[in-house]
């Protein structure tokens, strides 16, 4: 027999089919409607290519917090490093390591110093600093021998090359501008060295040194055009692109030889 749900139950189930409890909604945190803008979300590697900004801005209106901090980071990739030893009277590369798990970029800035808007345990929950890159690097000798003290040598040659090249930064002196209490902007300037690839940038919202909501936009570099295709021709016909490489040089020399011949030497 098929029983049939009294009259007032039935009703009041039809309510929640036609209108389901929003009880998610209520639960999440406001900081969900904090979206930041950027003024493009791909940069295009060309022939032309020398680096990049790209600039953002938001409201930080209704999500409580007093300060932003903006991390942008890279997948991680492989790096080597040369060790100098002395050899006799010289000095030379004696020892070479592979250094795998750190990211190709990696920059942070702040609307106040680090140390006035977190606590030590925080950052390191949010992985805010280079010590947190020096704790996750992997790394293993490639030639030579390992002196078993090399890896603060490592580390600092690494940052040294990073920061050299504009890809590792922190600055906290106020490169995120906040103002009145919640219009902010800033950006983020991508060196001719910056990989094609996908970037995080993750917005962290804090308050009284608490995480209090964060937020996070992805941007693409992309190779174009010619770069696109000789990348693409070198990985995927290698041995063709080897052929054409060296007749394009032995073209070119031939070039400039004709154009020159008489002029001295």
């Amino acid at each position: 027999m098929i029983r049939t749900l009294p009259i007032p139950l039935a009703v009041f189930c039809a309510f929640l089919i036609m209108n389901p409890l929003e009880a998610s909604e209520t639960e999440a945190p406001a900081t969900e409607a904090f979206v930041p803008d950027a003024s493009k979300s791909v940069i295009e590697v060309g022939l032309r290519y020398n680096g990049d900004r790209i600039d953002f801005s938001g409201n930080l209106a209704g999500t409580g917090a007093d300060g932003l901090i903006v991390k942008l980071t890279s997948p991680a990739e492989k790096v080597k490093i040369n060790v100098k030893g002395r050899v006799g009277p010289f000095w030379m590369n004696t020892r070479q390591y592979d250094i795998e798990n750190v990211p190709s970029m990696y920059q942070v800035q702040a609307s106040a110093p680090l140390d006035e808007i977190t606590t030590p345990e925080l950052a390191k929950e949010l992985e805010i600093g280079f010590e947190i890159i020096k704790s996750q690097m992997k790394y293993h000798i490639l030639k030579g021998e390992d002196e078993g003290n090399d890896e603060e040598t490592i580390f600092e040659g690494l940052m040294r090359i990073k920061t050299e090249a504009g890809l590792y930064s922190i600055d906290d002196t106020g490169r995120v501008e906040i103002k009145e209490g919640a219009q902010f902007s800033h950006y983020f300037d991508f060196p001719s060295d910056a990989k094609p690839g996908v970037y995080n940038v993750e917005y962290l919202l804090i308050k009284d040194r608490k995480l209090v909501g964060k937020s996070s936009k992805t941007i693409h570099i992309e190779k174009v055009g010619m770069v696109a295709f000789i990348a693409k021709a070198a990985d995927e016909r290698p041995v063709v692109y080897g052929i054409c490489a060296v007749l394009i040089a032995l073209g070119a020399g031939l070039a400039v030889g004709f154009v020159f011949k008489d002029s001295g030497h």
